[in-house]
């Protein structure tokens, strides 16, 4: 079995102990709720000092704005490290796997309790902004790569895309939260293929059945 060194070992403590503030504070503001949880319960929770936790977030606002960014983190990191050909799968993938489900994760409720929590307090409004500002940078850099590859329309405004594609799955969240019921699975991936297919570059060519074509439907 391979030896991490020391110095291997120490840069990954500060990872180590930001997870693991994440992990605590998810459980406790589901728990809880976001107003009823101070600096020292998630300190205990997670086994470390309040100056942990202050050495890698400011206030608790910016805490609570990055355990709930990450309630979409798995849509991000699908978009993010796919191959070249692989985006339109893995946006279909994202999609359907945010929208089905008997219940939300932690993290997803969390997110949701987070964007109402920043109508009425700034300070977490502006750090909940922040973090989902720097996942919206992944999915944009993930679509400037595929447009420039081919693979995404190039005459579509990249920053326009990636906003469209960042924020559909927290609305499929919110109907889920809200109790709505939605369509079929099947309806559904019909819809997101269809969308995908109009969003690559290269139309999806009709296979060509032998059938005669109709007078009426011929071209010219």
């Amino acid at each position: 079995m391979a030896l991490r060194s020391p110095a291997a070992a120490r840069r990954r403590q500060p990872e180590v102990t930001r997870d693991r503030l994440l992990a605590a504070a998810v459980d406790l503001f589901a728990e809880r709720g976001y107003d009823r949880v101070r600096v020292r319960d998630i300190a205990d929770r997670a086994g470390v000092t309040t100056g942990a936790i202050y050495a890698h977030y400011p206030d608790m606002a910016a805490l609570l704005a990055d355990a709930a960014g990450r309630a979409v983190d798995h849509a991000v990191q699908a978009v993010a490290h796919v191959g070249h050909g692989e985006l339109g799968d893995a946006l279909l993938a994202a999609a359907t796997s945010t929208a089905v489900g008997r219940r939300l994760s932690r993290e997803q409720a969390l997110l949701l309790e987070a964007i109402v929590a920043a109508r009425r307090e700034p300070m977490l409004r502006q750090a909940l902004s922040e973090v989902m500002r720097e996942r919206l940078d992944v999915v944009r850099g993930a679509v400037e790569e595929a447009q420039r590859d081919g693979e995404l329309r190039a005459d579509l405004s990249a920053g326009a895309l990636a906003w469209f594609l960042y924020l559909a799955p927290i609305g499929l969240l919110t109907g889920r939260a809200a109790g709505m019921a939605g369509p079929e699975l099947d309806e559904l991936r019909t819809v997101l293929e269809a969308v995908v297919a109009g969003l690559r570059s290269v139309p999806v060519a009709v296979p060509d059945t032998g059938a005669p074509v109709a007078p009426d439907q011929r071209i010219g």
